[in-house]
C-alpha cells in the first residue's frame, strides 16, 4: 500500500544511480487521451509500466512522433483536472490493435519516484488514495515544470517531513497556482526562483483557512515569469507569512473595498474604509471588539493598514478603520496576478515594518492568537 514512508524512501534517493525495472501492469482503472494537443483521441489501456504505455486504438501515429498523453481515472469527467496527469510521450511501436508509447518525463522528474507513483495509481483501489496520488503526481509535475532540474528541494517537501495536513495544504496551493497559470498565454514557459518556490510552499503550508491559502496560491502564480525568475517576492512571502485567518479576512476585505471604490465611475479616489462593530463581527466571526482591534493593530504594525486602533481610550468601540496602505494594496495585487519588480519604496516600507517583528507565527487550525510583543507601534 502506498504511504508517505514509501514516498520518503524514494525521495531520499534523489541523485543516486537509478535502476528502473519496467514491469508491465494492467490499468483497469485508468483511461487515456492522446494525440497532438488539443486534438486528443480517447483510447483504452492494455498495459502500463514506468517507461511506457500500450494503447488500444485504431488511430495510428508515426513511430517517433511526440504526442500529448493524458491519464485519468476511468469514468471521471475530463474537466476534473486534479484527477488527470498530462505528459509528453513518443510513439515507440505499432501493434495489431494499437500503439506503444514511451513516456517523456519532464526535466527534474526522478524516474524512481515516477515508477512508485505510477505503480500505486495502477494497483490501488481506494478512491481517496488514488485521488491523493493523482494530486501528488500533478504537484510534482508542476514543480518540475517551474524549476526543471532545480525542483528537487521543493519536491522533497512532499517526502513526509511535513505533517499530513501541511502536505495537503501545500498540494492545494501548488495546484491552485497551476490553475491560475493555465489561463496565461505563455504558461508552459513560466518559471520561478527555486528558493522562492520552497519558501512559498513551506510558509504557505501552515495556513488553516481557504482565504489565506488562496492568497498563497496567487502569490506563487505571480512569482512565476517567462523571463529569468528572481526572488524579489521574498519580502511579500515574509509579510504574508505573518497573517492569521482573521487578519487575512480583514486585509482582503479592506483591499477589495478600496479597489472597487477606486474603479467606480466618477470616483475621486479610494476613501477610508470604516466598519461598524457589527460589520467587524460579521467579517471576522469574533465578538470581542478588543480582539478585533488587536488583529487590526497587528495589520498596522505590518504596514498593511493605515491607522492603528486607539487602545488608550476608555470609550466604547464605535468603529474600525481598516483602510489599506499602498503596501497592503500591492501585496493584495501580487496575490492576484500582478507581476514585475516591486517599487523600491515599498520594499523599504516592508523591511521597516518587518524589522519590528519576531519570526512569523506558525498558526494551528483556528488559532488566531496574536503575540502581545507584536502590538507595539513601529518607530
Amino acid at each position: 500500500m502506498f504511504g508517505l514512508s514509501d514516498l520518503k524512501r524514494v525521495l531520499s534517493k534523489l541523485g543516486t544511480p537509478e535502476h528502473p525495472r519496467a514491469e508491465r501492469r494492467p490499468a483497469a482503472g485508468l483511461a487515456a487521451l492522446y494525440g497532438p494537443d488539443p486534438a486528443l483521441t480517447p483510447a483504452g489501456i492494455k498495459d502500463i509500466s514506468s517507461t511506457g504505455i500500450y494503447l488500444r486504438t485504431e488511430k495510428l501515429l508515426r513511430t517517433g512522433e511526440l504526442v500529448t498523453l493524458i491519464l485519468q481515472e476511468l469514468g471521471e469527467p475530463e474537466s476534473t483536472a486534479d484527477l488527470q496527469i498530462s505528459l509528453q510521450a513518443r510513439v515507440a511501436r505499432q501493434g495489431e490493435d494499437g500503439i506503444g508509447l514511451s513516456f517523456v518525463l519532464p526535466p527534474g522528474m526522478n524516474t524512481d519516484l515516477w515508477a512508485l507513483l505510477m505503480q500505486n495509481i495502477v494497483t490501488l483501489t481506494e478512491q481517496s488514495q488514488v485521488a491523493e496520488l493523482f494530486r501528488t503526481l500533478r504537484t510534482v509535475f508542476f514543480l518540475c515544470r517551474l524549476c526543471q532540474a532545480e525542483a528537487e528541494p521543493a519536491i522533497l517537501l512532499l517526502s513526509g517531513e511535513l505533517p499530513a495536513d501541511r502536505t495537503a495544504t501545500l498540494v492545494r496551493i501548488a495546484l491552485g497556482a497551476e490553475n491560475l497559470l493555465a489561463a496565461e498565454p505563455d504558461a508552459d514557459r513560466m518559471r520561478v526562483h527555486p528558493g522562492l518556490l520552497v519558501n512559498i510552499l513551506s510558509e504557505g503550508s501552515w495556513v488553516p483557512d481557504e482565504v489565506t491559502e488562496q492568497l498563497w496560491a496567487g502569490l506563487l502564480a505571480s512569482s512565476c515569469s517567462a523571463e529569468a525568475p528572481d526572488d524579489s517576492h521574498q519580502i511579500l512571502v515574509d509579510l504574508l507569512g505573518h497573517l492569521t485567518p482573521v487578519q487575512s479576512s480583514i486585509f482582503v476585505h479592506a483591499c477589495e473595498r478600496t479597489l472597487t471604490s477606486a474603479a467606480e465611475p466618477g470616483s475621486s479616489g479610494p476613501g477610508s474604509i470604516v466598519l461598524s462593530p457589527q460589520e467587524m463581527i460579521d467579517l471576522t466571526g469574533v465578538f470581542d471588539h478588543y480582539r478585533n482591534a488587536t488583529d487590526l493593530a497587528y495589520l498596522f504594525n505590518l504596514g498593511l493598514v493605515q491607522n492603528v486602533f486607539d487602545f488608550t481610550s476608555y470609550h466604547a468601540v464605535d468603529s474600525f478603520d481598516i483602510t489599506p496602505t499602498a503596501l497592503g494594496i500591492e501585496l493584495y495585487r501580487r496575490c492576484h496576478g500582478l507581476r514585475g519588480k516591486l517599487e523600491p519604496h515599498l520594499v523599504e516600507s516592508a523591511n521597516t515594518h518587518l524589522a519590528n517583528f519576531l519570526p512569523a507565527p506558525q498558526p494551528a487550525g483556528g488559532d488566531t492568537q496574536t503575540p502581545p510583543s507584536l502590538l507595539s507601534t513601529p518607530d
